[in-house]
């Protein structure tokens, strides 16, 4: 059983004592309950190393008497007292009064010898009141509640501490930096995109087959890959040098000429060092531009056939459009919720 209740009368000093005793690691930033819990786990996971100790025999005391049945402890307390009580009393003798030939002859007893045979049985009686009036009762529901409250105490910060040794929650807080950002959002819209032409120009090949695994899979499994000799081919070459020209650099193109942001912060010839470096961080590509320049230039492109000057065929123009989720449709979609997310960065940064 558990010496916690002992522990629990002890003042923190005492038990900082036995702490240092036992070596407890970690123990100076614990509190009063949360270090009761944990010496009593240590003292108890470590009984035959530390049994010896003199600061520690009242606790191993308490905890090996309570290993014992209150029942049985009260046998063994009234068998002692029966054996002591029959050792201790003195061997009576039967005395006879004799008595003339006219009286009637019989065995009496004294007062003394009757008060002497009633004596162990009160005596045993008295004692048995006394054993079991030192049985413990049941623990009252405060108790119980207060047992709970410290093992739900102990689970929270095992839990606490588990997970704050797996760090999850800076590797949310740099996941939500990172998402929080009209360019995060221009990008992910571009790898939509370019997942949708990949499939189209840029097919897989199949290249082995994995035999059946007796028990989890009865049949073969086809491994494929890009098919990389289509870098030699036009046919991959022209859609994709049209998509990249459509959703990188013209849109790029434009948003750096037009910079709103670099406007609004003109550098000037006598500016410092430090003035100077903060505006050529803020003279990159405009994207609230960039999104509205995209949109713009794949409805041209994708809608309207634009062929950029007889540089592509229609063919690749449909097939391009065919092969993006959606279409220029969905280019158009993207391009706005990017030019929303970075207007309204815009106006938080105001």
């Amino acid at each position: 059983m558990s010496g916690l209740p002992y522990l629990q009368k002890l003042r923190k000093s005492d038990l900082t004592e036995f702490a240092e005793a036992t070596k407890l690691p970690d123990y100076a930033g614990l509190k009063k309950a949360e270090l009761e819990v944990v010496l009593d786990e240590h003292l108890r996971a470590n009984s035959t190393r530390y049994a010896k100790e003199p600061v520690l025999s009242e606790y191993y005391k308490r905890v090996g008497s309570s290993t014992r049945s209150p029942v049985k402890k009260l046998a063994d307390k009234v068998t002692d007292i029966v054996k002591f009580d029959e050792d201790a009393a003195p061997a009576k003798k039967s005395k006879r009064k004799t008595t003339s030939p006219g009286q009637d002859t019989t065995d009496t007893e004294s007062p003394t010898v009757s008060s002497l045979i009633k004596a162990p049985a009160k005596e045993i009686a008295r004692r048995s009141s006394i054993l079991t009036s030192q049985i413990p009762i049941p623990p009252s529901p405060a108790v119980v509640t207060d047992a709970i409250d410290q093992q739900t105490r102990r689970l929270r910060l095992s839990i606490s501490h588990a997970y704050d040794r797996t760090q999850i929650h800076e590797f949310a807080d740099a996941t939500r930096d990172l998402l929080s950002s009209p360019l995060t959002v221009t990008a992910l819209a571009i790898l939509l995109e370019a997942y949708g032409l990949r499939a189209q120009i840029l097919p897989n090949k199949l290249l082995t087959e994995v035999p059946p695994i007796p028990y989890i899979k009865s049949t073969k499994t086809a491994i494929s890959v890009p098919d990389l000799f289509l870098f030699l081919d036009s046919k991959f070459w022209a859609p994709f040098s049209l998509w990249t020209l459509t959703s990188f650099i013209l849109p790029a193109f434009v948003s750096y000429f037009i910079n709103l942001p670099l406007k609004a912060h003109p550098v000037h010839s006598h500016a410092t060092r430090r003035a100077t470096a903060e505006a050529s961080a803020q003279a990159q590509f405009d994207p609230l531009i960039f999104n509205l320049a995209k949109g713009l230039i794949a409805y041209l492109v994708y809608a309207e056939h634009l062929n950029l000057g007889g540089l592509y065929q229609h063919f690749t123009i449909a097939l391009v459009n065919e092969s993006i989720l959606g279409g220029w449709f969905a280019i158009l979609i993207s391009s706005g919720l990017g030019a929303i997310v970075s207007l309204y960065e815009a106006v938080l940064k105001k």
